[in-house]
């Protein structure tokens, strides 16, 4: 679910997500510009306060952090 995205750095990139032995491709632009919609209006709503869980994880703080780590 788009909502339960968590943000990261490339060093915690272990390996390539496959399925079954098979690498995980998106083909299709049309759907990799869905996903990215969604997942900018997904972090709208965080920066906005919204909460999807109780348990939800303080993401941008998370994300504060990563980001000065560069």
């Amino acid at each position: 679910m788009i909502q339960d995205m968590f943000p990261i750095t490339e060093e915690y990139i272990e390996r390539e997500y496959t399925i079954a032995g098979n690498h995980l491709i998106l083909t299709s632009e049309h759907t990799a510009k869905e996903i990215e919609q969604k997942a900018k209006k997904v972090i709208g709503m965080l920066k906005r306060g919204v909460k999807f869980t109780p348990t939800q994880p303080d993401v941008m703080a998370i994300l504060e952090k990563l980001q000065q780590r560069k």
